[in-house]
């Protein structure tokens, strides 16, 4: 290129038109070696179009090039957003796995916790199961007993306790938590309690199925009671729920931890 404008140079110089405009027509030549400026039109012309085509060509080049880079660079996002997908898919995939097993241990943690609970209740319920066989019948009626239909009762009105602690005390007064045996004893002690206005509290009776779940016993005597009036929903019995208490005079099943009021029977011959 810079040739044919050294050349283009030394044509001006020749023909002396230095800083003169050309004319359609070239004047006289000094020389034969003289070129007219008319003359270089096409060879003009050609540097002009070979550049351009030199520069487009180039252009092309480049970008056919960067098209090229761009394809390489889209492939490669495509490559990493189908690894981070598939990375992604597998974190899920293990979180689920390991939120089931955390679920898992949950469960088993709490099945253990309702065995131990079981197991202690079992316990407390055997310990008093002895000791109900050594409560000896008074041969006097204790003055906080009162009789109620043909038997002696007591009703504590104050102080809530849970199933457990209300066995030990009716025991120790010489007595065991009451086992309603019929109807007419019922209508007589819902009548009793709506008297004192205890009608709306709940009251431990001595029934329970901490030995078997589901088979109702009473505790003194192991025996099934001779009487039932359950709750229209009731019993659940659920796991949880082993010990029976009166409320509004039906039978319910709850948790023996609950505190209740309770009554007591006389233990008699």
């Amino acid at each position: 290129m810079f040739q044919h404008a050294n050349y283009i140079l030394h044509v001006f110089m020749a023909c002396g038109l230095y800083g003169v405009r050309a004319k359609d027509v070239c004047p006289q030549m000094s020389t034969d070696k003289e070129v007219c400026l008319v003359e270089l039109a096409p060879v003009l012309k050609y540097i002009s179009q070979n550049h351009k085509s030199h520069w487009n060509s180039a252009n092309e080049v480049q970008v056919n090039e960067t098209r090229k880079q761009l394809a390489k660079i889209e492939g490669q996002e495509k490559e990493a957003n189908d690894k981070l997908k598939g990375i992604h898919d597998n974190v899920d995939s293990e979180f689920n796995a390991l939120s089931a097993q955390i679920k898992n241990v949950k469960n088993i943690q709490r099945h253990l916790a309702s065995l131990e609970l079981q197991l202690q209740e079992t316990k407390k319920a055997l310990n008093l199961s002895v000791e109900a066989k050594k409560v000896i019948p008074k041969t006097e009626i204790p003055s906080q007993f009162q009789k109620i239909g043909w038997r002696h009762f007591f009703i504590e009105k104050k102080h809530k306790v849970d199933w457990f602690k209300a066995t030990s005390l009716c025991q120790k007064m010489g007595g065991h938590l009451v086992t309603i045996q019929n109807e007419d004893e019922l209508d007589a002690i819902r009548t009793e309690l709506k008297d004192t206005n205890e009608g709306n509290h709940d009251f431990w009776l001595d029934i329970n199925d901490i030995a078997k779940w589901g088979e109702f016993v009473s505790l003194a005597t192991g025996m099934n009671p001779p009487f039932f009036k359950w709750h229209k929903l009731r019993p659940q019995v659920q796991i949880h729920q082993r010990c029976v208490h009166l409320r509004g005079g039906e039978m319910m099943d709850g948790k023996c931890s609950e505190q209740f009021l309770f009554i007591c029977q006389l233990a008699v011959n």
